[in-house]
């Protein structure tokens, strides 16, 4: 589905920072690490040092940038994704799971090394998952940036995971009239650094009441606006998100689902998020249209399984 035409004007929730236009370049442009998740549902209450059965198995592409843009990508939107995987039969299936949901990898690398890998045990009807992931950490280091393509985007969307070229691409898109959005989940070497030059900060709850100091996610979410002067989210899965924008901060109530996986939606409501912003969406239904699109997402194994689309996203807000 197309994207609509109001894409295209200024953006009320951050004004200036939204007013580049263009339409022969991308929506989202996405810098961070690109993984093959390798998912097991579980049957039953999982128990270390115990061989049990599993109830299904799936893998597919995964990461929280990828992830943000096969939402982007889903939702209608035009995304690219700038990072690297290894010479491995992994990489291999990393970059053609990207290019199958509509993600461009004319921007991807491939070096010598291993690929990140994920194994995720899910467990059905609660959002909690395990995860153990193995990657060469020199495959992502120096990536080589594409000035010209990330200058065509209108966001930039980073995690934590390659700091110094998050750091350089930031600066050339706000050069060019875009913003950024980081999606953080941890503290890494350089995210302290890299986090004023993002527009959207979205946050896990440890992550925010690490970096504030603030043990309540409201509160957390009031410091890091305070503290970076931009938009702040402190999601919190089940329990919904915290957002401080334009003088005040807002709950928004997770959408009840039965999740089959909470694998990745914090990565789609990460893509969602920008979607809605870049379509001109005020703070509160921008926010509501990420969580809608991240209930969704939870209804299938895997970050990609259920990926939402833009009508199914707006018949789940039109029904709550």
């Amino acid at each position: 589905m197309p994207i609509p035409p109001v894409l295209y004007q200024p953006c009320p929730l951050t004004g200036p920072l939204s007013r580049k236009q263009t339409p022969m370049g991308y929506d989202v442009v996405g810098i961070g690490v690109a993984s093959l998740d390798l998912i097991g549902v579980a049957a039953a209450e999982p128990q270390l040092g115990a061989k049990q059965q599993l109830a299904g198995w799936v893998e597919m592409g995964g990461g929280p940038v990828p992830n943000a843009l096969a939402a982007v990508a889903s939702l209608g939107g035009r995304a690219a994704m700038l990072g690297a995987v290894g010479n491995d039969s992994y990489g291999t299936r990393i970059l053609a799971g990207l290019r199958a949901v509509g993600v461009d990898t004319s921007a991807m690398q491939v070096r010598p090394g291993s690929s990140h890998v994920a194994f995720i045990l899910a467990e059905p009807g609660r959002d909690r998952r395990t995860v153990f992931w193995h990657n060469d950490p020199g495959v992502l280091a120096g990536l080589t940036l594409d000035r010209a393509l990330i200058s065509s985007a209108r966001a930039l969307a980073l995690d934590t995971h390659a700091p110094a070229a998050g750091l350089e691409a930031a600066r050339w898109i706000h050069a060019s009239g875009g913003l950024v959005m980081i999606d953080a989940d941890r503290v890494r070497p350089g995210t302290l650094e890299l986090l004023p030059h993002c527009d959207l900060l979205v946050v896990s709850e440890r992550f925010g009441r690490e970096v504030s100091g603030e043990a309540e996610p409201g509160a957390a979410a009031v410091a890091l606006q305070a503290r970076f002067g931009r938009m702040s989210i402190v999601t919190c899965g089940a329990a919904g998100s915290w957002c401080a924008h334009g003088g005040e901060c807002f709950h928004t109530p997770a959408f009840p689902v039965e999740p089959v996986d909470t694998t990745g939606a914090g990565d789609i409501f990460h893509g969602a998020l920008l979607f809605a912003v870049l379509r001109g969406d005020e703070a509160r239904r921008a926010v509501r249209f990420a969580s809608a699109a991240a209930a969704i997402s939870c209804t299938a194994p895997g970050g990609r399984g259920r990926l939402p689309t833009l009508a199914e996203v707006e018949v789940l807000l039109a029904g709550a």
